[in-house]
Formats: C-alpha cells, sequence, structure tokens
C-alpha cells in the first residue's frame, strides 16, 4: 500500500511539474509568434517580465472559475498586476490547446490584435492553465505592460 501511495505521490508530482513546464514553454513560443507579428508592423520586440509571468499564471488559473476580464472576486483584471506602468492590456483565450493557434485566434480579434501590436508594450506576461473537468481544457493570459 505504501509503494503504492508513494507512486501516486510522485506522478501527481509529476503532473505537476509538466504543466509547470509546457506553460514555461508556452511562454517563449507566444513570446515568438507575438514578436514575429509585431516585427511585420515594425513595433519593437516584447520581452517577457518575471512578475507579469506569474502574474499572468495568477489569471489563467482564475480564468477557468470566471473566463472574464473581471477577477472571481469581482476587481478588475489589473488589480493582480503590482506594477502596471503606464499603460496595460490584458488578452484572455480558451479552448486550445497550441500556442500558435491560440495566437492565431488573437491575431483574428480586433481587440485583441490591438494588445498584440501595440507600440507602447514593452513587457509581456504569458498564463497558462489546463483544467480536465472544465469547459474549455486550456486557458492562456497575456498582460502587457508599457
Amino acid at each position: 500500500m505504501r509503494k503504492f501511495l508513494l507512486s501516486v505521490a510522485v506522478i501527481f508530482l509529476l503532473s505537476g511539474m509538466s504543466v509547470a513546464l509546457a506553460a514555461e514553454s508556452f511562454a517563449v513560443e507566444v513570446l515568438n509568434l507575438v514578436n514575429a507579428e509585431r516585427a511585420r508592423v515594425g513595433a519593437a520586440p516584447l520581452r517577457l517580465a518575471d512578475d507579469l509571468q506569474e502574474e499572468s499564471a495568477i489569471r489563467a488559473r482564475e480564468i477557468v472559475e470566471v473566463f472574464s476580464h473581471t477577477r472571481p472576486d469581482g476587481s478588475d483584471c489589473f488589480t493582480v498586476m503590482r506594477n502596471r506602468g503606464r499603460t496595460c492590456g490584458e488578452n484572455i483565450a480558451a479552448g486550445h490547446a497550441s500556442a500558435q493557434e491560440t495566437v492565431e485566434q488573437w491575431m483574428s480579434s480586433d481587440g485583441h490584435r490591438e494588445n498584440i501590436l501595440n507600440p507602447n508594450f514593452r513587457e509581456l506576461g504569458v498564463g497558462y492553465a489546463y483544467e480536465d473537468y472544465s469547459t474549455y481544457h486550456h486557458y492562456w493570459v497575456q498582460l502587457f505592460r508599457g
């Protein structure tokens, strides 16, 4: 019985790590795709910011609960950001398993595309959450700061 419980604990730990590693990998992939879109219009590339990474991860978990720019506690999405800078933006998406599909979805939406191409933004955070027992399973957040 102890071996079984230990095996279950190790599998649970590894599955949590794999989601965390996927989220890190997705962040770099989203950044590269976004910067390719920005280059097409002459906008400077964005860079990942550690604090925005943490905050977008929080938002990704929150939109599993409530898919909205309003946080589950009823506050504005930007309240998650400790340092908003001069300007900020948020993109959310759900349902696609890949960064490529998600960025394509954002680029097909006027408001999301405006955030991605906004020349005033300099930094990006990308959050990803997977929830098997949810409506869309895959949840994505971009937080922008200028």
